[in-house]
C-alpha cells in the first residue's frame, strides 16, 4: 500500500506543477471557469515528458538498487536487508514532501532529484527481497504459485493505496497523500523489525567482497552446457531467451497503468479521484487473479500436462501392416504380476531427493502465451470511445496477468538450487531495465501522440510490442529430461 498511496497524487500534481510553470510564461486562458486551465496539448506533452523521466530515473537507481540488495542479502541476510530496503524510501519521501511543497519547476526537480535515494532503497529491492524470503521457505513445486500470491497480495495493497491516494488529495490538499505515505514507510519498518523471523546469510560473508560475486545476477543469462541423456554435450540458451522474452513484454505492459490514467486525464477528463477508482480497479483485480485465480491455473495445468505427457509416452503394442499387434514372446516383455515382485530388489531409478531441481513445463508454457493475451488486450484499448469503457478495460488486462510470477518460478527451476537469489535477481534486473526503456519510449511516443491528438495509438504500440515478446520467448525451452549440467558435473567429478 505504502507504494501506491503517492502514485495518482504524483501524476496529478506533475501535471498542476508543469502547469503552474508554463503560464510564469504564457498568459493565463481567458475562458470560462469550469474550463480546465491545464487542458493545453502543451502541458500535456511537457506533464508526459516529466513523468517519463521520473520514471526513467527510478529504474536506473532501481537497477543500482538490485546489485546492491543481492549484496546486502547475502552480507547481511533477507530480515535485515528487508528493513534496509523499507527505511530509505521513507526518506526519499520526506525529501518529497519538500518538492510538492516548493511546487512549479523547482517542485518538480526536487522530487526527480529525491529518486537517488532509490539506490539504496525502493520498491525493487523490496520486492526482491521478499521473494527470496519466499523461495528460501516454500517447498519447489509451491514456488511459482507462492510468489504469484505476493505479487497479488502486493497489488492488493497498491489498490488501496491508488484509491486512499486520490481520495486524500481531494479530501484535504495534493501533499496529505505524501505525508500519509511517509508514515506508512515507518510503521513498515517497526513491524518488520518486531514480527519477521531472522534469516542468517546463505554464504560466506567474505565472499561477498569480490566484484564478480557482486554482479553475480549478470552470469545467470550466460547460455550454459548440458550433457544429454546420449553423452552429447550442447549449448542451451533457455534463460536467455526467457530474459530477453520478459524485457520486451515488460516493455510493453508495464506503462500501462501510467498509460491509462494519462490517456483518462487528457482525454476524458479523469481527476485524481476518478484515476484513483481507475487504477485501484486494475490493480484489485489483478491482486484477485494472481492470489485466486494464477496458482489453479498453475496446478492446473501442470496436471493436465503431466497426463499428456504420460499419455504420449505410454507403451503401446506395436502392429504390424495388417494391424495385428505383436505379441510378447521374450521373459522381459511380460508385465511383472502384482504381488509377486522381489521386495527386496533396489529400484532401478534412484529416488528423486528432496531438494532436487525440478522442471514444471507448464510454467514455461504459461509465460509464453500470457504474452500473446495481454498483447490482444492491450492493442484493443486504443477502440475506446467513452469514459466507461476505460473501466471495462481496467478489467480486463489484468486477465492476462501472471507473465512475471511465472518467470521467476521457471528461471528458479532453470538455475541450481544454491543460486536462487541471483536468479531471482537476473529476472528482477531484466524487469528494471524494461521499465526504464518503457518510461524513455512509450513517454516520447505518449509526448509524439499527444501532440498530434492521437494518445490512443500508444496503446496499438504496446500490443505490438506484447506480440513480439511472445515470438522471443516462444523458443525457450528446458534442456531435455535427464540432461546434467557441465559444471555440476565437474564439481561433483572434482569432490
Amino acid at each position: 500500500m505504502s507504494f501506491g498511496v503517492t502514485q495518482v497524487p504524483l501524476i496529478y500534481v506533475f501535471r498542476l506543477m508543469t502547469c503552474d510553470e508554463y503560464y510564469k510564461t504564457h498568459p493565463e486562458p481567458t475562458l470560462e471557469s469550469s474550463v480546465d486551465r491545464c487542458n493545453n496539448h502543451v502541458i500535456e506533452a511537457a506533464t508526459a515528458q516529466a513523468v517519463s523521466l521520473l520514471g526513467a530515473s527510478t529504474t536506473l537507481f532501481g537497477v543500482i538498487n538490485l546489485f546492491i540488495t543481492n549484496w546486502s542479502i547475502k552480507r547481511f541476510g533477507i530480515k535485515r536487508a528487508l528493513l534496509i530496503q523499507i527505511f530509505w524510501p521513507a526518506v526519499r519521501l520526506a525529501v518529497q514532501n519538500i518538492g510538492v511543497q516548493t511546487g512549479a519547476g523547482a517542485g518538480i526537480i526536487i522530487v526527480q532529484c529525491s529518486q537517488v535515494i532509490t539506490i539504496v532503497g525502493g520498491p525493487a529491492g523490496y520486492l526482491l527481497t521478499l521473494n527470496s524470503f519466499v523461495a528460501e521457505v516454500v517447498e519447489p513445486s509451491e514456488r511459482t504459485a507462492a510468489l504469484g500470491r505476493l505479487q497479488g497480495c502486493a497489488l492488493f495493497g497498491v489498490a488501496v493505496g491508488y484509491l486512499a491516494g486520490g481520495l486524500l488529495s481531494d479530501w484535504f490538499n495534493i501533499i496529505a497523500p505524501f505525508r500519509v505515505t511517509l508514515a506508512l514507510f515507518l510503521l513498515c519498518c517497526v513491524y518488520g523489525s518486531l514480527f519477521l523471523p531472522s534469516m542468517p546469510p546463505s554464504k560466506d560473508p567474505g565472499k561477498t567482497k569480490s566484484l564478480s560475486e557482486f554482479f553475480g545476477p549478470l552470469k545467470m543469462f550466460a547460455p550454459r552446457k548440458w550433457i544429454l541423456p546420449d553423452g552429447r554435450v550442447q549449448m542451451e540458451y533457455g534463460v536467455l531467451l526467457l530474459g530477453l522474452g520478459v524485457f520486451f513484454g515488460v516493455l510493453a505492459t508495464d506503462y500501462i497503468p501510467v498509460l491509462l490514467q494519462m490517456y483518462s486525464t487528457d482525454v476524458f477528463g479523469f481527476g485524481t479521484t476518478e484515476n484513483g477508482y481507475l487504477i485501484a480497479l486494475n490493480s484489485l483485480i489483478r491482486g484477485c487473479f494472481l492470489t485466486l485465480v494464477f496458482p489453479k491455473i498453475i496446478s492446473a495445468g501442470r496436471k493436465w500436462l503431466d497426463k499428456r505427457e504420460q499419455k504420449d509416452t505410454t507403451p503401446h503394442l506395436k502392429t504390424d501392416d495388417s494391424g495385428i499387434p505383436d505379441l510378447p514372446t521374450e521373459p522381459h516383455e511380460f508385465a511383472a504380476v502384482p504381488g509377486l515382485e522381489n521386495e527386496d530388489q533396489e529400484p532401478i531409478q534412484p529416488p528423486r531427493l528432496s531438494d532436487e531441481q525440478e522442471s514444471f513445463h507448464f510454467d514455461l508454457l504459461f509465460t509464453k502465451y500470457s504474452l500473446v493475451v495481454d498483447g490482444i488486450l492491450t492493442g484493443s484499448a486504443m477502440f475506446t470511445r467513452q469514459s466507461w469503457q476505460m473501466y471495462l478495460i481496467a478489467v480486463l488486462l489484468p486477465l492476462a496477468s501472471g507473465t512475471a510470477p511465472a518467470a521467476k518460478g521457471t528461471i528458479l527451476q532453470m538455475c541450481p538450487a544454491d543460486q536462487r537469489t541471483e536468479a531471482l535477481s537476473a529476472i528482477s534486473l531484466v524487469e528494471m531495465m524494461a521499465r526504464l526503456s518503457t518510461s524513455l519510449i512509450f513517454g516520447l511516443i505518449f509526448s509524439a501522440f499527444a501532440a498530434i491528438g492521437q494518445t490512443h495509438l500508444v496503446f496499438a504500440c504496446n500490443g505490438a510490442c506484447a506480440l513480439f515478446a511472445f515470438c522471443i520467448i516462444v523458443f525457450s525451452r528446458f534442456p531435455p529430461r535427464g540432461s546434467r549440467r557441465v559444471d555440476v558435473v565437474e564439481n561433483s567429478d572434482d569432490a
